[in-house]
């Protein structure tokens, strides 16, 4: 866990560092604004579907998130996220729980990354995140990896739609399908 934490700070540290290099000429255009131009915040309502072995106990997920998102170069944003992710159980789980006197209706994590947004077109991106799954409530659940590639599509009206494949690894793997509708602001 300190290593992980660590390497995001390094991480955070050198991308932060290379703004010191940008000169405040380079930041001037005179072209049309676009969503990799200037730092912005987003939220965003993510649902989507577990994909491997932990279908059983939850087939669903959904959660809210917060983003940043900073310039580092032509259309290349350095992102920072954190959210809440909830995976309700399903009948059988929750009866299974049940059982060994456990009432969880579900379990709660705490997702925190950082990442590379690159806007391939004037909307269209690509975007690589990883960072930490900070488990908050569920039996057999503890915190892990997370690492997500995705694309989504950023409108001129401030609303972005997103799709990602993500990964949370810790002595076995959590997969996930999800679609992410956020406002930028």
């Amino acid at each position: 866990m300190k290593k992980i934490l660590f390497t995001l700070a390094a991480v955070c540290g050198t991308v932060w560092g290379s703004f010191a290099q940008t000169s405040a000429s380079s930041t001037t255009s005179t072209t049309p604004s676009s969503p990799a131009d200037h730092a912005q915040f987003s939220f965003g309502l993510e649902g989507g579907v577990t994909l491997n072995h932990v279908r059983g106990n939850s087939t669903a997920i959904w959660g809210a998130s917060v983003k940043y998102e900073l310039p580092i170069a032509t259309k290349t944003l350095f992102t920072i996220s954190a959210g809440y992710t909830y995976l309700p159980y399903t009948s059988f789980e929750k009866g299974f729980l049940k059982a060994e006197g456990n009432n969880s209706k579900g379990a709660s994590f705490v997702p925190v990354k950082v990442g590379i947004k690159y806007y391939v077109s004037h909307g269209f991106f690509v975007e690589g995140q990883a960072g930490v799954a900070f488990a908050v409530k569920g039996p057999n659940y503890k915190t892990s990896f997370a690492w997500s590639p995705g694309v989504g599509y950023t409108f001129g009206n401030g609303i972005e739609v997103g799709a990602r494949f993500e990964n949370w690894s810790n002595s076995g793997a959590l997969n996930q399908a999800n679609l992410r509708l956020a406002y930028r602001f």
